[in-house]
């Protein structure tokens, strides 16, 4: 590995280090430009269409009194203090069960609903903006997963159940007010979840019904003409506490951060629980959503954003859309149920399963690179689309958990069986739209006529179903202070694609097994050392081989080693880890087809790196979130020019160090006063399959401030405050994409 740094990376990230040296010594001292992109989200350029938990990770106990439940301890619901304030001890994503983060062997950051306060999120991809290796293009109005952990994309889960699997640009959307909290498992974790890519799993835990009187609206007002108010009201139904209730609502209107369209949305997410008694429990609830918007990341070409452009540099609030054509629209609704039951000190069953409908309606015009009929470098080639998706999913996932001793081995062993089928239709209309000059805008009117034109590609219209069952087991052995934890899984799947416009059917058959054994010592001072090997599946649809065979999943594997260290008597998490991830089965093209529509699964791709992180109170009045990430991912196996390059499908720089910290007063004249201030760095990240483009690195700060009194907080935020203008990476000549320029919020909450 190359380990030469800046100036800038080793100024930040000697902070993020100091950080961490601080929180450490404070326990001490106290005890594809040739063919048209697609429209969605970046990603290999797409040649033309042709006709061919459980709970959250905390929970309250109930406390007894006359009226109310006795209290008990139930298996899946943590302890009081399992989150407080920055710091997370407890955790259901790692394990599926009730398990105190630092015996799970491999890494879990926590963003906690006071991070997210703290630094004024709009959406999980700003969620995850302090998290050790996030790396991403920029919010978009649209979606959320333009974004890599480890090297891969993550998969999204909300409450311990996966979302529709769908392009990027129709993800499935949480909007952060309705978060208790965000666990990132990172490493395979196909072993519980199933399918997926190896670099890590983000699951969302919703803000559901606990038995607690909540009382609270909050209004925002921001640039872009932002306003939005939400409220979340919850209590118990009756005096005996068995049924209570909890309803959160967002209403928002503004504007994109580029173009002349508004940004809507309405939220709502109703749950209602049912405890019968203190073992017994049954939540049930439901979330609607719809967006109205706009496309806000522009594909720009390269020359203009990174590289020179004779005409100068391309405005960065340059809208390459049409007025008249464009819109996107969102509907989700969702409707699912937890249910749980202990039966004695042994056993405990759970149960949770949910339905999910997706829909999205995208008329958008966008770039496609420079057109090279122009010898001034001035026109941008455009495509104009209309993509609609409608995706249906069902998940259940029963556990039964058994917790016993064998002599000094304490058990916890998780048994499973989980099934999902999800259907989707996939309807797409794309034509070549008129050129639009980069630096003297004149936009033609694009009307849906143009699809009926010699401009026009042959529509696609594609219907397709996945039906997948997986059994899985784990045991969690305790022994003294070493915590042994093994697991396996075996999953099968069935995946039906028809194509309605060419009458053609693929049917595709997978199978898998996955595993993981890990060990965590439970050292002295707080401190528990790991080590843990884990792999992953992931099935390759839609893939023609050069053999006529079908695609056998993509596979991957991590070795793992890492240090917590929880100093007593703080509440405070560093963490560091060291990892080794390599994916295989990775198709690459056929060089043998001179079309090169035929692959071999001949490709390799491998990232390692370093983690460091910090969260939590140095001081009484200081918090900080501080990280350091290098990484090293590159195609260990290709048989094109891809070969020993960074993969550029997502952006993956090198390093990234990040700080924030909090300074409140809770005492004397200025008690309930606070200021934080944050900085994010990312390097240089590689641009086009031969990485001949280099993305520039860049520093962003954020800062905020804020006052709580009796029931009141009021608080400022502002993201980028120094709105600087920089590329969030490039896939391509033709696909460039600025980040998101600076934004301020201004908040308002009461409680009553």
């Amino acid at each position: 590995m190359e380990w030469a740094t800046s100036t800038r990376v080793r100024a930040i990230s000697a902070a993020a280090g100091m950080a961490f040296y601080a929180a450490a010594t404070s326990h001490v001292y106290a005890q594809a430009e040739q063919s048209p992109p697609s429209a969605q989200s970046p990603g290999p350029a797409q040649s033309p269409p042709s006709s061919a938990k459980q709970t959250g990770s905390a929970t309250t106990q109930p406390t007894a009194s006359a009226n109310t439940l006795p209290a008990i301890a139930v298996s899946g619901n943590t302890d009081k203090d399992a989150t407080v304030g920055l710091v997370a001890r407890r955790s259901v994503t790692g394990t599926k069960t009730d398990t105190p983060i630092n015996e799970t062997p491999q890494t879990i950051n926590v963003v906690t609903a006071q991070q997210i306060e703290m630094t004024r999120a709009t959406d999980i991809n700003q969620a995850l903006r302090y998290v050790p290796g996030f790396s991403t293009y920029s919010s978009d109005n649209r979606s959320d997963w333009y974004a890599a952990l480890r090297g891969f994309t993550p998969t999204l889960f909300v409450d311990g159940l996966s979302v529709p699997n769908t392009i990027n640009l129709a993800s499935w959307r949480v909007d952060p007010y309705m978060i208790e909290s965000l666990s990132v498992l990172r490493g395979p974790t196909s072993v519980l979840y199933g399918q997926g890519d190896p670099g890590a799993i983000v699951d969302v835990q919703s803000k559901l019904a606990n038995g607690e009187r909540i009382r609270e609206v909050e209004v925002q007002v921001g640039n872009y003409a932002r306003k939005q108010i939400a409220f979340d009201i919850g209590d118990k139904i009756g005096d005996d506490g068995r049924l209570s209730y909890r309803v959160l609502g967002v209403a928002r209107d503004g504007n994109v951060e580029v173009g002349p369209k508004a940004d809507q949305r309405v939220a709502l997410s109703p749950s209602i629980k049912w405890q019968p008694s203190a073992a017994t429990s049954f939540t049930l609830y439901a979330t609607y959503l719809q967006d109205w918007t706009d496309t806000a990341s522009n594909f720009l070409p390269v020359y203009g954003t990174v590289l020179p452009n004779p005409n100068g540099k391309i405005p960065a609030d340059l809208y390459v859309g049409d007025p008249g054509f464009d819109k996107y629209g969102k509907k989700q609704a969702s409707v699912g149920y937890k249910f749980e039951h202990q039966f004695n000190d042994i056993w405990t069953v759970r149960q949770s399963a949910r339905f999910m409908h997706l829909s999205t309606d995208d008329w958008s015009v966008y770039g496609g690179g420079l057109d090279d009929a122009d010898p001034t470098m001035a026109s941008l080639t455009r495509y104009a689309g209309i993509f609609r998706y409608n995706y249906n999913r069902f998940d259940v996932d029963n556990q039964a958990q058994a917790n016993f001793r064998t002599g000094e081995l304490e058990h916890t062993v998780l048994v499973g069986m989980e099934y999902n089928r999800q259907t989707t239709t996939d309807s797409e209309s794309l034509a070549l739209a008129p050129d639009l000059n980069l630096f003297n805008p004149v936009y033609t009117p694009v009307t849906p006529a143009i699809f009926s034109t010699d401009a026009a590609y042959p529509r696609t219209d594609i219907k397709s179903s996945m039906d997948a069952f997986g059994v899985y087991l784990q045991d969690q052995i305790k022994w003294r202070r070493w915590v042994f934890t093994a697991g396996g899984r075996q999953d099968w799947s069935v995946t039906t694609q028809n194509d309605l416009v060419g009458g053609t059917q693929q049917t595709q058959s997978d199978h898998a097994f996955s595993g993981r054994v890990g060990v965590t010592y439970l050292g002295d001072y707080g401190l528990s050392p790991y080590i843990s090997y884990s792999t992953s599946f992931n099935p390759l649809l839609g893939v023609n081989l050069a053999s006529g065979e079908i695609a056998a999943p993509t596979r991957g594997r991590q070795i793992e080693a890492g240090l917590r260290w929880q100093p007593p008597g703080k509440n405070l998490m560093l963490n560091a880890a060291i990892y080794q991830i390599n994916q295989t089965n990775v198709a690459t093209p056929n060089l043998a087809d001179p079309t090169l529509s035929t692959y071999v699964q001949t490709g390799e791709v491998r990232s390692r790196g370093i983690e460091l992180s910090a969260v939590g109170k140095v001081t009484n009045n200081l918090s900080i979130i501080a990280a350091y990430v290098y990484q090293d991912v590159k195609n260990v196996v290709a048989n094109d020019d891809s070969l020993n390059k960074w993969p550029v499908d997502i952006p993956r720089p090198r390093q990234m160090a990040s700080l924030w910290a909090d300074w409140t007063w809770h005492t004397g004249v200025l008690a309930g006063l606070g200021f934080g201030a944050g900085v994010r760095y990312q390097s240089s990240a590689a641009g086009a399959s031969d990485n001949s483009i280099s993305v520039p690195s860049y520093t962003l700060y954020d800062a905020a401030v804020h006052y709580d009194t009796r029931d009141w907080r009021f608080a400022v935020n502002a993201s980028n405050i120094f709105n600087r203008t920089y590329v969030g990476g490039c896939q391509s000549a033709s696909v460039c994409i600025y980040g998101n320029p600076r934004t301020v919020i201004a908040s308002a909450r009461y409680n009553w």
